[in-house]
């Protein structure tokens, strides 16, 4: 196999859209690392993905909680422990879409009294350790042809009364990876916004918004976001489709032209 393609948080949602239309477009000789915490769901998309690839792809599943506060050289086991020395000295190009996370409601004294640690290992520890223990497993002198890409948020750059684990953890994230842009410039490095897409965690948000009676209208990017969308938006199709972003970002990094280090929005 010549190529490495990670995604994490790839069961549902946006990361399983993104696992598939990666094997769509590269489904020839790929090697495939799945990572979340539902392994039926897991199977699902690997076998979804056998079918479209007709078994010319290897795909690797592994079965983690990212909140278990794992240290780097954990992750570093994982990527040995799947992969052997000869498959990684042929790997010609690694694309790895870090994709997994959570929300977290509440005001700014109330998750400071639950697990800060927990909520923000989830959401930017264990992303930063992963990241970490990938660039000692397969290094630029190994590997010079990376693209590495964290699936950001509208809220990374905006305050939001009540989401401030979510902002706070999504803020760092995008300064994580604009910070390993300039570390590694030979690597290819993208936040990518993904829009407001059909989720269970957009569900999530939207139930919250009417719990708080959320009747603000956010204007972000000429998209009109109304919190009351849990009955309206959600059931009449107006947010984006998981697979329509997904296709977005794969253009994107088959393109090859946006600027390390920059943001990019569906």
């Amino acid at each position: 196999m010549k190529r490495l393609i990670i995604v994490t948080g790839s069961s549902r949602g946006i990361g399983r859209s993104i696992a598939l239309e990666l094997n769509r477009i590269y489904d020839r000789e790929s090697a495939f690392l799945l990572l979340a915490r539902d392994l039926d769901s897991l199977e699902s998309v690997k076998n979804q993905m056998v079918i479209d690839s007709e078994a010319k792809n290897q795909i690797h599943l592994v079965q983690i909680d990212f909140s278990a506060q794992y240290e780097m050289t954990d992750y570093f086991s994982i990527l040995k422990n799947t992969f052997t020395s000869t498959q990684v000295e042929k790997f010609r190009e690694v694309i790895a879409i870090y994709n997994h996370g959570t929300l977290e409601f509440g005001s700014v004294s109330l998750i400071a009294q639950e697990n800060l640690r927990q909520k923000f290992e989830t959401n930017l520890f264990s992303i930063w350790s992963f990241l970490s223990a990938l660039n000692l497993f397969i290094p630029a002198t190994l590997t010079p042809k990376q693209t590495h890409v964290n699936i950001s948020s509208g809220y990374a750059n905006e305050p939001v009364a009540n989401w401030s684990g979510h902002c706070c953890a999504r803020s760092a994230r995008d300064m994580l990876f604009k910070c390993f842009a300039l570390e590694q410039p030979g690597f290819k490095i993208l936040n990518y916004e993904p829009g407001i897409v059909y989720t269970d965690m957009l569900k999530q948000a939207c139930q919250f918004s009417t719990d708080y009676k959320g009747i603000k209208l956010f204007k972000k990017n000429r998209i009109e976001f109304h919190l009351k969308y849990s009955k309206e938006g959600y059931n009449n199709g107006k947010f984006t489709k998981p697979e329509d972003t997904a296709r977005k970002l794969v253009e994107i990094i088959r393109g090859n032209t946006f600027a390390t280090g920059s943001k990019i929005k569906f």
